[in-house]
């Protein structure tokens, strides 16, 4: 191995490492509690050599966001695959993203910090790179609703559109898990969750329309 490989690898190693630690810490103790000085004592580094491979929290953060970016690509695929008609794919990929929000919210957590945060410190690429894996996910629900009109099951003029809607509502709806306890209290999540997919769902379905 040559001295320029031998350098990459290192450099990949390292940030693997930095990773890890700030894995450890985000499930741990949470998004607050995961600070770059705190990621350098977990590595036993200095804050500064930290800095040599990410220039800020977010672009770890931002790592962190892929990974669980391709847990829920992976979820709703395999979710979707399981049924047969597009109504079924619709419902199998809402309840996948929900079940995703409660059993990895951490990461569920990091995914939203960049949806929230209109302004992250982040370059162009990984801005992009961020833009390209919602995309992927998106253009999933996108790919069911345009076989599903193609079948005749289903009814949409642009299914792009209908998918950003059906992603915006369900998400703004899981948002409410936060007040279960509070405002919400006494009032069944999942119950009312259902009602929001069906309601989206039929909303195209063929027979609705008749």
């Amino acid at each position: 191995m040559g001295v320029k490989e031998r350098k990459e690898r290192e450099k990949t190693d390292r940030k693997a490492q930095i990773l890890g630690a700030a894995r450890t810490l985000l499930f741990g103790k949470g998004l607050a509690g995961t600070s770059v000085n705190a990621i350098a004592a977990l590595v036993e580094l200095s804050v500064p050599a930290i800095y040599r491979y990410y220039k800020n929290k977010d672009e770890i953060i931002f790592d962190l966001s892929g990974e669980g970016l391709e847990l829920l690509k992976s979820d709703i695929t395999r979710a979707a695959d399981t049924v047969q008609s597009p109504e079924q794919k619709l419902e199998a990929v809402a309840m996948a993203y929900r079940n995703f929000s409660r059993t990895r919210k951490d990461y569920f957590t990091v995914i939203n910090h960049f949806l929230s945060s209109p302004q992250p410190a982040l370059p162009d690429p990984l801005k992009h790179k961020i833009d390209s894996y919602g995309e992927e996910i998106l253009m999933q629900v996108v790919a069911v609703i345009e076989a599903g009109c193609k079948s005749g099951q289903l009814i949409c003029d642009d299914p792009r559109r209908f998918s950003l809607m059906f992603w915006g509502a369900i998400n703004g709806v899981i948002q409410l898990q936060k007040i279960e306890h509070t405002i919400f209290s006494g009032k069944d999540h999942l119950s009312l969750y259902r009602h929001t997919v069906e309601t989206l769902i039929n909303s195209i379905r063929v027979c609705t329309r008749q």
